[in-house]
């Protein structure tokens, strides 16, 4: 048992690309003109997004020890004793809503309804029950972009829904394309992802409606009234879109496991890439100041 083993229960990927998504929308939000705010929303988001992944680790310990892809992780491995996980991730929620305090109290509900959502809503309640076990458990990725931006501007107003709305369009693409490419493996662990209840072919066909619906949704962001996106959003849209189009058009044309791992693996760049142009498109191309 050691420090690493407790850093990796946390599931660092993960918690940096969401964290990330806060930090590109408060810029987004003029976070750039209060920095300790910025820093604030950083901080409560990262250290509640390693505590939902630790307790989603502690609830699916049993499940990951079936799976191949998930076994050498902390816990079905032995390298943390599952008390010790539970106490760590509780631990790590009551610092991270602490964090979130001087963001003001609707923050703090809104980033405890992401953790609910997460942990109990998915996990807890939906994951080995129903094949939309993702669907409802997109809200949660999207709280961080919705907390960003809306801490900042001090509303949540049409543009701090249209971020949050992205990641959660994005988020069934990212774990299905996962689910296709170890489909034998959640079947192991009895759990309904909808390309394993469905079908892989199914499964394909709603990853290509999701993919054209997020593709479209992007490029319509700098169109809708009050957008504060311009050009740089736009260009950034259409060339990131048509790529996950391409990524989806060769999973549906040759449905291999290999081209899915390639679409899983391009859709965590796409979602960095995408808030990281829209930051600097708000910021520096066409500043509020």
């Amino acid at each position: 048992m050691s420090a690493l083993s407790y850093w990796r229960l946390t599931n660092p990927p993960i918690v940096v690309l969401l964290t990330f998504t806060a930090l590109a929308a408060g810029i987004i939000g003029g976070g750039l003109r209060r920095p300790l705010l910025l820093l604030d929303v950083v901080v409560a988001i990262a250290v509640c997004s390693m505590a939902a992944r630790t307790l989603t680790n502690y609830v699916d310990r049993g499940m990951d020890a079936r799976m191949e892809r998930t076994r050498g992780r902390p816990l079905p491995a032995g390298d943390v004793p599952p008390q010790h996980a539970l106490a760590f991730g509780l631990g790590l929620t009551s610092v991270g809503l602490a964090s979130a305090y001087p963001l003001g109290w609707l923050y703090v509900v809104v980033i405890a309804f992401g953790l609910v959502d997460n942990i109990v809503v998915y996990n807890v309640l939906t994951k080995r029950k129903t094949h939309w076990n993702i669907v409802l458990a997109a809200p949660s990725g999207g709280v961080p972009a919705l907390v960003g931006y809306a801490s900042m501007t001090d509303r949540v107003d049409l543009t701090a829904l249209l971020l949050m709305a992205l990641v959660v369009l994005w988020t069934p693409i990212h774990i299905w394309s996962l689910a296709i490419r170890f489909r034998e493996d959640y079947s192991r662990a009895h759990v309904p992802m909808l390309p394993v209840t469905l079908g892989a072919t199914a499964g394909i066909r709603w990853i290509a409606a999701t993919s054209m619906l997020l593709a479209g949704f992007t490029v319509a962001l700098p169109f809708v009234p009050g957008s504060p996106f311009g050009l740089l959003t736009l260009v950034t849209a259409v060339v990131m879109g048509a790529v996950l189009l391409v990524f989806s058009a060769a999973l549906m044309r040759y449905p291999t496991l290999v081209n899915s791992w390639r679409l899983f693996k391009f859709t965590s760049p796409y979602l960095a890439v995408l808030f990281a142009l829209m930051a600097l498109d708000v910021a520096v191309v066409r500043p509020p100041w």
